[in-house]
């Protein structure tokens, strides 16, 4: 299906267009004809089914205001969606004509509708490709994402990239003023920091060096070392900058982060989650680092990580568990435990030295009663600088006594690969005039070199992707080939190889598949992986309603980050393994981690992190639909939303947007306090009644109410939990019919009937995927390169990367 942004316009538009050619033309045209005889008595002045008029469309077919209606029209005629069944049906020989006479009237049009194509196309960054693009160009790390920094992308349909939603308003150009400043501040500070390293344990962050504590051991004849006991429901000190001494600024940047660390895990409970960050109340951090910790108390673990920081700042420690302190005493308990003398810990064996008069931690056999970490170190070391970074920086400044000859030639080098193309001399005249007028001015040769190196950073060739030419052409050159395979698969700009390419006017040869192996083999795919599923499948809208917690106790904020990044780490393991495309519809396992197992109710994992595990029927999981992100995007916070599920799958699987309800239909009636306990899927039955809602549920709600049986965070059900009216909860029914006709009984069935439309779904992805790399709204008028895309990815039986790599090599793409 194809689209356009500018959707709700169209039919304004389209008054204009239409008016002279169909006013003239005649009834008993065949074309017209048919139109009157079909279609015009559901898309016309009496009923506006789907919020389109085929009396109002534009005949004008090289115009093209209104083909993607006509191409929608051709596509449902052929499959036999309309008419509807239950309308008069025209013999083939009548649908034949219809069809062949369309299809030749958008053809004819095409030649007229590309040449209208404006010469230049200007593609803004989004944040993201921001952030990573002068990463790859400095070695800078800056999150455009904080607060203050650069405005948040608008979205289409999840997409954050796409051309004509991407605006620059003055507050845009203010900020990227200042986004430069910092970059460039990061990128040559004037004394570079030298790392430090600092190291705390348990006895030093707890006990303020544990010298009496380790007495109080002696006494005892306890061999265990002192440690931290890390407890849910208060935040604990993780850094404070005054560990590595003085410092300010200059000293942010990235820092890596050990501990050892292990958990104490209640039985048939969960295992201990440990968040750092800042602290936001009594109780929580922002989440800056999140994992849990599976290892036992008996063999600690040490964990690693890398995390930018902006110094000066402190850190700290937040045990998360659903074992609510507050239950065991609140306040009383954390204060009974706060105090430096409160406790000693050294195993949960050891309960002599706990506080009796704190409430009790751990039951006779020492399980613990709740989720605690067990910390026994805890060690900060940066700033770091990688030897990669360092080398984006390497002859971009120019030498203090360099001449205005070789400041220039330094500038261009510079700008070449920011702006990612060759860049003549005479494009940097102004730039180069800045730099001229501050050395005049007494200005050091680095301070004025910085304001024409802002120059570029700011200039629309950076936060920009500009492709064409004055002179109108329909194929991209090297450069700009180069440009759009990085910001597909890499997210951001070409490296040294592609320019090479780009330069040597090969990309668009004999060298195009093998740089296109060579990046999906490059770690930025991740970039990719992350990036594309996030936005396909909308996955924004995760936690965009929080779940009740009187409804859904066992929600919290670390199960709705694990369940953000299943789909992601999913689909990363289907595109690294090349796995096809039926996994996205269902499939024996999952990638899950400890939080995930247990709320789905799988085995637990060997290890730490997201991973690969095995699923059963019982288990009712499989593929990407039955997922707790996706379930839930689609729920309200309180119940589950079929519609909303069924509108969801149609885009993600089918690429199909319904058109949204009329204005003046009347919401689902809830259920009053006296009246009988029904479900969802009766009460939008009944609503479903209504003449102007009936043609587009009929093609919803069986996608929707195929996953009935799992609730507004995705758990398993048997009944639907109803709040008002008499009666028992009703019992679930997931059955159903596809708009062909075919019966399901459930999710599972469903599953298996989609399996039987892989044709189908694999060419909405690679819509989907077209869609991400070319940051525009595909046209009837691709329709055909997107065909041959999908051709050439079935000879390969659908696997996930020969499809991502045939969308790379695609005359589509090659293609203005």
């Amino acid at each position: 299906m194809f689209y356009s942004p500018m959707r709700p316009l169209c039919h304004i538009f389209a008054i204009c267009g239409w008016i002279a050619t169909a006013l003239s033309a005649s009834a008993t045209e065949p074309f017209e004809g048919f139109l009157e005889k079909h279609c015009i008595r559901c898309h016309g002045p009496q009923l506006e089914e789907g919020d389109i008029r085929f009396d109002r469309l534009s005949r004008d077919f090289k115009a093209g205001i209104d083909t993607h209606h006509w191409a929608e029209a051709i596509g449902k005629v052929n499959s036999g969606e309309m008419p509807p069944a239950d309308e008069p049906q025209p013999t083939q020989d009548e649908l034949a004509a219809f069809v062949l006479d369309l299809d030749t009237r958008l053809k004819e049009g095409r030649a007229a509708r590309m040449a209208a194509r404006p010469a230049l196309a200007h593609y803004r960054l989004s944040r993201k490709e921001y952030q990573n693009t002068v990463y790859d160009l400095l070695g800078v790390r800056y999150d455009p994402a904080k607060p203050g920094e650069l405005n948040e992308d608008t979205l289409w349909q999840g997409y954050e990239r796409i051309g004509s939603q991407l605006s620059l308003s003055p507050s845009h150009v203010d900020r990227y003023y200042r986004a430069a400043e910092i970059v460039l501040d990061r990128a040559f500070l004037q004394a570079a920091s030298e790392p430090r390293k600092v190291r705390k344990s348990a006895a030093e962050l707890r006990y303020g060096g544990g010298r009496q504590q380790q007495e109080a051991l002696d006494l005892f004849g306890i061999k265990r070392p002192l440690r931290y006991l890390l407890f849910p429901g208060r935040v604990q000190s993780a850094l404070s900058s005054n560990w590595l001494g003085r410092t300010g600024p200059e000293h942010s940047g990235l820092y890596k982060l050990r501990l050892q660390a292990s958990g104490i895990r209640p039985p048939g409970g969960q295992p201990a989650h440990l968040s750092i960050g800042k602290q936001t109340s009594e109780e929580t951090v922002d989440g800056l680092i999140e994992f849990d910790i599976t290892a036992p108390e008996d063999s600690p673990q040490v964990y690693e990580f890398e995390v930018f920081l902006e110094l000066p700042t402190q850190l700290h420690f937040c045990v998360v568990a659903t074992d609510v302190v507050d239950r065991r005493g609140g306040a009383a308990f954390r204060n009974a435990l706060v105090s430096r003398g409160g406790y000693l810990f050294t195993h949960s064996s050891e309960t002599r030295l706990l506080n009796p008069n704190a409430p009790q931690m751990f039951d006779e056999q020492g399980n613990g009663i709740f989720s605690t970490v067990l910390l026994d170190w805890v060690e900060w070391e940066g700033p770091l600088v990688t030897e990669a970074e360092k080398s984006r920086r390497q002859d971009v400044m120019p030498p203090e006594e360099a001449t205005p000859e070789q400041v220039a030639a330094h500038l261009q080098r510079f700008a070449q690969r920011a702006w990612r193309r060759e860049v003549k001399p005479e494009e940097l005249k102004n730039y180069m005039q800045s730099y001229l007028v501050e050395r005049e001015a007494g200005e050091s040769m680095t301070d004025a070199y910085r304001i024409a190196l802002q120059g570029v950073l700011t200039s629309r060739h950076f936060i920009y992707l500009v492709e064409g030419a004055p002179q109108p052409r329909p194929q991209l050159n090297d450069w700009e080939l180069a440009s759009r395979l990085s910001y597909f698969l890499w997210s951001s700009m070409p490296d040294e190889a592609l320019f090479t390419a780009a330069e040597s006017g090969q990309l668009n040869g004999e060298r195009l598949g093998n740089e296109v192996d060579r990046m999906l083999s490059d770690a930025r795919i991740n970039r990719f992986i992350e990036d594309f599923s996030r936005q396909w499948l909308q996955l924004h809208r995760v936690g965009m309603f929080p779940p009740d917690k009187k409804l859904y106790p066992k929600y919290d904020d670390w199960l709705e980050a694990s369940m953000r990044a299943e789909p992601v780490e999913y689909f990363r393991e289907l595109l690294m393994n090349n796995q096809p495309i039926d996994g996205f519809v269902d499939s024996d396992w999952t990638m899950a981690n400890a939080r995930l197992c247990d709320f789905y109710g799988l085995p637990e994992p060997k290890r730490d992190g997201f991973q690969r595990v095995s699923l059963k029927p019982d288990h009712h999981r499989g593929g990407l639909l039955t997922m707790g992100a996706v379930l839930g995007l689609t729920s309200d916070g309180t119940r589950h939303r079929p519609v909303h599920r069924g509108v969801w799958l149609s885009e993600a699987m089918f690429n199909k947007t319904p058109p949204p309800p009329p204005a003046n239909v009347d919401p689902i009636e809830p259920i009053p306090p006296k009246g009988n306990k029904i479900t969802i899927r009766q009460r939008i039955e009944a609503h479903a009644s209504n003449a102007s809602c009936a043609a587009c549920h009929r093609n919803i709600d069986p996608l929707g109410l195929a996953f009935d049986q799992f609730d507004a965070i995705g758990q398993w059900r048997t009944r639907e939990h109803v709040p008002t009216g008499v009666g028992e909860d009703p019992l679930v029914d997931a059955s159903g019919a596809l708009p062909d006709g075919r019966p399901f009984t459930g999710a599972a069935e469903f599953k298996q009937l989609l399996l039987e439309d892989r044709d189908r779904i694999a060419r909405a992805f690679i819509e989907h995927l077209c869609t991400y790399a070319l940051r525009r709204v595909l046209t009837v008028d691709d329709q055909d390169a997107v065909q041959a895309i999908v051709e050439d990815a079935k000879s390969s039986q659908y696997g996930v990367r020969d499809i991502v790599r045939a969308v790379a090599l695609s005359e589509l793409l090659r293609t203005r």
